[in-house]
């Protein structure tokens, strides 16, 4: 039986109130929605409530889900998507968008320096991403954050799979772009 197979069955399982199912889902898929969430948001305290809550969101509302296009992972991470993008709505209203650090972009939390060379790379790929567009930032974290298929992303950004492959296309270009300038930089020092 494929996954996808099981995944269905899994699904139709918690439709029919099988909580211990559900369960299943929530730990097969708690990490990557969890990981994709915290790239976004930059608190791990905010992700774990935002995550949390992308799981009651789906757990309300699974009764609705149908299987088409690419599918439960993608109808998941599109709930992700807007759960994230109502916190920062929230924190807007609020006037509170600045991070408890001073800085103002969701990813920027993720840019503390470490001695460590892998920790220093990871903050220049982060500080990269963080300079694309807000739609190539979301394609380049589906992709290697939640390793959603190209499909999946355009379902979940509501974009043709051509257009997620053009966005990504682009978004890689720009980071080559970047990253190949900080080496350089990195290489005076």
């Amino acid at each position: 039986m494929t996954e996808k197979h099981k995944l269905a069955r899994l699904v139709k399982r918690v439709q029919k109130g099988d909580s211990n199912a559900f369960g299943r889902i929530y730990d097969r898929y708690y990490d990557s929605v969890y990981a994709y969430v915290l790239h976004q948001v930059g608190s791990r305290t905010d992700a774990e409530d935002i995550t949390a809550g992308v799981f009651l969101d789906a757990l309300e509302r699974i009764e609705s889900f149908s299987w088409r296009g690419a599918g439960f992972e993608a109808w998941l991470f599109r709930i992700a998507r807007h759960d994230v993008l109502d916190y920062f709505r929230w924190r807007r209203r609020r006037q509170h968008d600045v991070a408890l650090d001073g800085t103002k972009h969701p990813l920027a939390a993720a840019r503390v320096a470490d001695p460590a060379e892998a920790a220093c790379e990871k903050s220049y790929l982060l500080q990269a991403i963080s300079n694309l567009s807000e739609e190539q930032q979301q394609v380049i974290l589906l992709k290697l954050v939640a390793d959603l298929s190209n499909q999946q992303i355009g379902e979940v950004l509501s974009k043709s799979e051509g257009a997620v492959k053009a966005l990504r296309y682009r978004a890689l270009l720009s980071l080559k772009q970047v990253l190949d300038g900080w080496e350089g930089r990195v290489d005076d020092v």
